[in-house]
């Protein structure tokens, strides 16, 4: 029983540990003007990926081909992101 619980301590700081890595970034746009706002945004990533890392950002739509659906990306723009909490 003293190691199931154990276990089930290990487990829970690890959960805790985990879900404290994600952080917010602040995204805006870089090659256009601050008209549209839909591109001045806040995500929340996972401790994987630095707000650093994203240059560039779009919005998908699905269209129709033969044989099914894809994405399109549109409305493309270069973006600088940083830390939200910054």
């Amino acid at each position: 029983m003293k190691k199931v619980l154990s276990v089930l301590a290990v487990a829970s700081v690890m959960m805790l540990v985990g879900c404290s890595k994600e952080h917010q970034c602040k995204c805006e746009k870089v090659d256009a003007p601050d008209d549209v706002s839909e591109l001045n945004m806040v995500f929340v990533l996972d401790g994987a990926i630095s707000c650093d890392n994203i240059t560039e950002m779009a919005f998908e739509e699905h269209v129709s081909v033969e044989g099914g659906t894809t994405l399109r990306r549109v409305d493309v723009h270069k973006v600088k992101c940083r830390d939200y909490g910054d």
